[in-house]
């Protein structure tokens, strides 16, 4: 992330070659940082007298600051600046030569006047520093800092619908296969420089398959597709070779995807569709005609995936239609709990029950090759006559032959297709001829409004994604979000007795570093701003830090002395798993002897090797001191915590009865344990949106 040096690469032989080096070792987006002395730019100056300078410091390839931007620049550095700090050198110096002079003429406080020998190097040295103090006036030479950053190179796989305009300098373009070679040879901005490319765009008509993945070069870190869809990429095979793997224009497609899709289930309902063939006027004709449908808000939509898509579009079906029943299915371990008390969802684990309930099923989940003919021809064949079907998702994850046959049987009563398989269909197909088929061009986000969008944000993906510091809205997002549930968490401690003061502290992974409880302030007070990056207390750190370094999964911690939790680390029993509750700890619970303050960087080693000694662990108990539990999010991290203290609670209440202990059989807490992690039982699954609502909304 950042090559540094400090007063090294004066000596150096070439300077170019340093520079190159640093730029190779450097990651895309990284920044070159360092503080060196540079050739002064005095024109009264003599070449001997620089050369001699040179000579006598050892100094090789002498170059003044304009020339060691210009050789960084060279090596392929961006954004490359000189910060001056000749005159901070010389106050420092002057500080020094006081400091000297007041020894040899009063003696150093507490070891009295130096003798003859050291008296005569401090003579020396101040004959020294007034020497440099004369270079710096004479400006024989400068010091400061050089800052510069790694450009990103990205390379356009595909002609963009609409043009790219890059407005970042720190992102190069390398100009892909699809330009003409005259374009090709024009001088313009390349990626020369950068001997590498780490970013690849393209579009749904790039198949990025696994064999096209592994010829990637090594240096390309991201791929952006112009697509709604992904399964024109082998995500498997990218996840291998340490690709990561974005959709520009995603809120684009989605509002484009939704609102078309509304349209076709309120036509499709209410039957106007069949309405396109009526005489109007006509002899009879009167407004109190009827057709065969239904309103919205009398329906029940049954929709199969429940991906950002398919919750929105529930959205704005509920500003229409409040008390819609809406029926959904999804594989069990993919469940939307969240989703369900939210958007008032009933959710099926049979897609033929589903199907059977419905007066119009739509398919809006990615096609992979669980989902391929997901809506088959036992699926169809359960939905009433006077229902429909919308695909909205890939044609092949509805079976055409069975979708056909049901058709042809006027056993559904319509189908509307945004995408069929084969796409297109042939024209001898007879899905065109059918009077209750609408066969749509697959054209839901083919608008210049998404083709923008689609374009638009490649260079916010990439900024993000390289910390350029540009479009960070995405980052703010995330921080936003992260900061307001932690605030939350501290605010909950309080709620249930478990703080101590301004002590103990809950932190969260973000980006590269972390947030954390900011000290010296009651946890009933913090709000989201409060929140630090680094703590005062370094114990805090040293905790945090050795448990995030060697668990990349956590993403969350909170540390607490809470009574019963302390009480149970002073026993030579510890934590014993006695009743349900407890399963979420069984087999997961490390244990560590306190050694002290714990601010100790050396015990880092210590507590990761405590917390690895454990598969699974999420409760770190430290003898005589307090526990540490951790998850992937905050809310898991606070749920955990809130359990620990309760079940230690129970514990020392079975402890204190004297009775005989009844402990559960190994077999039971061990399924137990492995049922308290399904979706709807998870830390934080059902529980944490309840618990926000007794927090009072932060200003």
């Amino acid at each position: 992330d950042l090559a540094f040096s400090q007063d090294a690469f004066v000596h150096s032989l070439s300077k170019l070659v340093t520079f190159t080096e640093a730029y190779r070792i450097t990651k895309p987006g990284g920044a070159f940082v360092f503080c060196d002395l540079m050739c002064g730019d005095n024109p009264d100056l003599t070449a001997q007298e620089l050369a001699e300078f040179a000579s006598r410091n050892r100094i090789n390839d002498w170059l003044t600051p304009q020339q060691v931007v210009r050789t960084c620049e060279l090596a392929g550095w961006k954004d490359v600046k000189f910060v001056d700090l000749t005159t901070d050198l010389r106050i420092s110096f002057h500080l020094m030569l006081k400091k000297v002079t007041f020894i040899l003429e009063h003696g150093d406080m507490g070891y009295g006047a130096p003798n003859q020998k050291n008296r005569v190097l401090l003579m020396n040295y101040r004959d020294s520093i007034c020497h440099r103090i004369t270079q710096i006036d004479r400006g024989v030479f400068k010091w400061g800092v050089i800052h510069s950053r790694k450009p990103v190179c990205m390379e356009l796989a595909c002609k963009p619908p609409v043009p790219f305009n890059k407005t970042n300098h720190l992102i190069l373009q390398n100009k892909g296969g699809f330009q003409e070679a005259e374009e090709k040879n024009k001088e313009q901005e390349t990626a020369s420089n950068t001997k590498e490319v780490n970013v690849l765009v393209v579009d749904i008509l790039q198949k990025i398959n696994k064999e096209k993945i592994e010829s990637l070069p090594s240096t390309i870190k991201l791929l952006i597709t112009m697509s709604a869809g992904l399964d024109h990429i082998d995500l498997k095979a990218c996840a291998s070779k340490g690709i990561v793997v974005k959709q520009s224009g995603r809120d684009a497609i989605t509002s484009h995807v939704v609102q078309y899709t509304l349209s076709f289930l309120i036509l499709g309902l209410r039957d106007a569709l069949n309405q396109l063939g009526v005489p109007f006027p006509s002899s009879g004709w009167n407004l109190n005609w009827n057709c065969d449908g239904k309103p919205l808000t009398n329906a029940t939509i049954a929709i199969v995936g429940m991906g950002i898509i398919a919750k929105t579009l529930v959205e704005e079906i509920r500003k229409l239609a409040p008390d819609t029943r809406i029926v959904y299915h999804v594989p069990p371990t993919m469940r939307e709990f969240d989703a369900e008390s939210k958007l008032n969802l009933e959710y099926m684990t049979d897609l033929k029950e589903l199907a059977q309930v419905c007066d119009v099923l739509v398919p809006l989940c990615p096609l992979t090759k669980h989902t391929e003919h997901l809506i088959n021809q036992d699926v169809i064949a359960n939905l009433k006559p006077e229902a429909g079907l919308i695909n909205m998702s890939r044609g092949k994850v509805v079976d055409t032959d069975a979708l056909t046959s049901a058709l042809e049987s006027k056993s559904i009563k319509y189908a509307i297709l945004d995408t069929t398989f084969p796409e297109p269909l042939p024209s001898t197909h007879a899905l065109w001829s059918m009077d209750n088929c609408y066969i749509f061009p697959h054209y839901a986000t083919n608008t210049m409004a998404v083709r923008e969008a689609l374009v638009n944000e490649i260079q916010p993906i990439i900024e993000d994604h390289f910390g350029l510091g540009h479009s960070d809205e995405r980052r703010k997002a995330e921080e936003k979000t992260l900061r307001y549930d932690l605030a939350i968490a501290h605010r909950l401690t309080v709620e249930y007795g478990m703080d101590m003061l301004v002590w103990n502290h809950i932190s969260a992974r973000f980006r590269t570093g972390r947030l954390i409880t900011p000290g010296r302030k009651m946890w009933s007070k913090i709000t989201p701003e409060d929140l630090v990056y680094s703590s005062s207390n370094d114990t805090a750190n040293v905790i945090h830090d050795a448990i995030y370094m060697t668990r990349p999964d956590v993403k969350a911690i909170i540390h607490l002395h809470t009574p019963a939790a302390v009480a149970i680390s002073c026993l030579e029993c510890g934590f014993q798993p006695m009743s349900r509750d407890s399963a979420y700890f069984y087999g997961k619970v490390a244990n560590y002897e306190w050694d002290g303050l714990s601010a100790d960087a050396d015990e880092a080693p210590l507590i990761a090797s405590a917390v690895n000694a454990v598969e699974g662990c999420n409760t770190l108990l430290i003898h005589n001191h307090g526990f540490a539990c951790f998850g992937s999010s905050v809310r898991k991290a606070w749920i955990l915590a809130y359990y620990f203290e309760k079940c230690c609670e129970v514990q020392l209440r079975v402890m204190q009865s004297g009775g005989a202990i009844r402990h559960p059989s190994k077999l039971v807490m061990a399924q137990a344990a492995k049922d308290s992690y399904l979706p709807e039982y998870a830390p934080g699954a059902q529980e944490w949106e309840a618990l926000c609502d007794l927090i009072p909304s932060f200003n």
